[in-house]
């Protein structure tokens, strides 16, 4: 679990000092904190892949379920879906959801 904690801040610091390399005009919109998603799940994978109950498929199916719900607001609310800003907006979206998931899951394996 340490070592969990250890590689993504890790990962966010190498990935910093690569997009400070950067030139600015040629920095991609994407921040450091946008590779969270992937390491959350993942993370969330190996502390709880062998609990009883069906942890991780819960979490996916919350997220997918808010993802209907977020696209189906969007696309209601501004009457179309542009893809470049809907897409970044569901993705830091989606670091704010399984964030949490990673630190709920990060406080029930301290608990357990």
């Amino acid at each position: 679990m340490i070592m969990q904690i250890i590689i993504l801040i890790a990962v966010l610091f190498i990935l910093r000092v690569f997009r400070n390399l950067i030139p600015k005009a040629q920095r991609p919109r994407l921040r450091p904190i946008d590779c969270l998603p992937l390491l959350s799940l993942w993370f969330i994978w190996q502390l709880s892949h062998t609990w009883a109950d069906p942890w991780f498929a819960a979490i996916v199916f919350i997220w997918m379920v808010i993802s209907i719900i977020l696209t189906l607001w969007w696309g209601f609310s501004k009457g179309e879906l542009l893809w470049n800003k809907f897409l970044l907006f569901y993705w830091r979206m989606t670091d704010i959801l399984l964030l949490l998931a990673y630190l709920v899951t990060l406080i029930r394996v301290l608990i357990r």
